[in-house]
Parts: C-alpha cells; structure tokens; sequence
C-alpha cells in the first residue's frame, strides 16, 4: 500500500485531464442544445450518457486525487471547484434515475464544464491536506457545506428552468430553447424537495462550524464565511417556511430561490482555501 500511494503522490492531476473532462461534458452540452433539430432523440440520448461517462469519469479523478494526498479532495480552490462540479452533474443525474426529473443537460454539463476550467486554471497544487486531527466532525461540516451549495446550485438551475418555461407558456412560445425544459410541475416539486434537502444540509454545517469557531476564541478571520452561510440559511428557511403555507407559488419561489443563491455564492466563496 505504501508503494501504491507514493506512485500515486508521484503523478497529481495535470490541467489536461482537467480539460479532457470539461471538453467531456462541452460534447454533451452541445449534443443536448442540437437536440430540438434531431426528431429521432438519438443526440439528446448521446448528450445525457455522455453526461453519465463524464460523470465516472469526474468522480475517478477526485477519488484518485483523494488517495494521493491521502484526504479529502476540498483542501484548495481547485479541488473544491471540482467538488461541486462533481456534486451538481452528480445530483442532476440522481434526480433523473430517482425521481424521472431530468433538468436540462445543456445546462447541467455547461456548469460542470465552467468548474472543471476554472479548477484546470487554477491548478490542482499539493497542500498539507484537510486536518482533522482530533476533530472527525470537521469533515462533516465542510462536505455537508459543499454538498448544500451543490443543491442551491441546483435548485438555482432548476428555477431559471421553471421562470423560463413560464414565461414560455404565458407567450405561446414552445420551439427553440423552451423545447429542451421540462415541463413546469415537476420542476416546481423538485425544487421545493432540493430546497428543504439544502436547509438541512447548510444548518448541519453551520451548527458544527459555528460550535468550532466558538472554540477558537472566537476568531474574526472565521466570522464572514458563517455570517454570510447564516443568511443564506435563513433566506432558504423563510423560503421553505413560506412554500409550505402556500404563500409562495411557483414563480415567485423560483426568484426567491434565485435571490437565495446570491448569499450562497459569496459564502462558497469565503469559504474557498485561497479565500481565507
């Protein structure tokens, strides 16, 4: 085992496998977009498994970045954009083969292909790893923050499908663009369930971060990040509380979850290795 983890520490993750992966899920994004032209659904079918392939093959290149540095693959800019490319296709492609949602793959691989470059650029450098030591919880708090920013990303994608697909129906407009969306019911139940999943997910890591920070004598270096993760779980909270007293129908949850998504990015970004 001591061999295998110094030929692996020996090769890291070069920016043209980072490239090779992203130009993976551009092929799909573009199969996906051409889709409408083909009356045969061989290109959007091509699309969505090159999606899946791309998704393999994401997910072997964080496992292999995982084993060589021996820790979890979110201790640098680069790794966490992987992270949440990989966490965005990933969800997308869970909701297909769970729940027969399928949000849109142009706009799923389109985002993924957007981290994947951005990381490539960024590069995947060698770090002292995530420390644990004494503090297993910490792992739990940061992957349960990655993983709520993934379905915020999601959910944001899955409004600006629904706004889309209103505004579509309200002009009597069904070619083009709107032909690739689903339909607006199934986007409004998932978006509500991705919404209550993110809640969950972003107050578990706040309440052991927040527990953490508490420790550390309370050091303001560590106070932007939770403050802004607050306020987004706070706007996804209102958010929830108020879908479920049928105060927020379709439209106006989708731009509410879009507004939400504001906080959620600047706090990913404080949030970020290089950031802190």
């Amino acid at each position: 085992m001591l061999t295998v983890a110094a030929e692996l520490a020996a090769h890291p993750l070069a920016r043209d496998c980072l490239l090779g992966c992203a130009a993976v899920f551009v092929a799909a994004a573009l199969l996906d977009a051409l889709a409408p032209k083909d009356a045969s659904g061989k290109l959007q079918a091509s699309g969505l498994w090159l999606l899946r392939g791309g998704w393999v093959l994401l997910t072997t290149m964080l496992a292999y970045q995982g084993l060589r540095t021996n820790s979890l693959p979110i201790a640098s800019a680069a790794e966490v954009l992987l992270s949440i490319a990989w966490g965005v296709s990933g969800l997308a492609l869970f909701l297909d083969l769970t729940f027969n949602h399928r949000l849109p793959t142009w706009a799923i691989a389109g985002t993924t292909a957007l981290c994947l470059v951005a990381a490539a650029f960024l590069g995947v450098v060698e770090h002292p790893g995530l420390d644990k030591t004494g503090k297993p919880l910490i792992a739990i708090h940061v992957g349960a923050a990655i993983l709520a920013y993934c379905v915020l990303g999601a959910q944001a994608l899955n409004s600006a499908a629904f706004l889309l697909q209103d505004r579509a129906l309200a002009r009597h407009q069904f070619g083009g663009i709107y032909a690739l969306l689903p339909a607006l019911v199934p986007l409004d139940r998932i978006g509500a369930q991705l919404m209550g999943a993110a809640v969950w997910l972003l107050g578990l890591s706040l309440v052991i971060g927040a527990t953490d920070w508490a420790q550390r004598d309370l050091a303001l270096v560590a106070a932007p990040k939770l403050i802004a993760a607050l306020i987004t779980w706070l706007a996804c909270f209102w958010i929830v509380v108020h879908r479920r007293r049928q105060r927020l129908p379709g439209a106006s949850f989708a731009r509410a979850s879009l507004l939400a998504f504001i906080p959620a990015l600047i706090a990913l970004y404080l949030s970020l290795p290089s950031s802190r």
